[in-house]
């Protein structure tokens, strides 16, 4: 009988996986927002602004804050969720005002 796949062992260290996957999320996340900011500064366009902080927050910060929360605080899981949560809910919030009213 064939063993069933398991994830962490077919792809070695799970932490590191999960941490490269965090990291190049947050670093495409931030060029992304980067472009739209420079969209924001050449155009002068307030929709552009909220769309750069919208996708950070959805993107960037929830990185930073997992890691940054875990290394200097222990949190659990259960109490990162919360500020990311938040995040999560600013970011869409901005580019929802981007989209609509800005």
């Amino acid at each position: 009988m064939i063993a069933p796949l398991r994830l962490p062992d077919a792809l070695g260290n799970a932490d590191g996986l999960i941490f490269a996957f965090a990291a190049v999320t947050a670093i495409a996340g931030a060029f992304v927002a980067y472009q739209a900011y420079r969209g924001y500064r050449r155009n002068e366009s307030r929709p552009m602004l909220y769309l750069a902080v919208g996708i950070a927050l959805l993107t960037v910060v929830p990185v930073g804050v997992d890691y940054a929360l875990v290394a200097l605080t222990g949190a659990t899981d259960a109490e990162i969720l919360l500020p990311v949560t938040v995040a999560h809910l600013a970011g869409v919030a901005a580019i929802l005002y981007a989209l609509t009213r800005a």
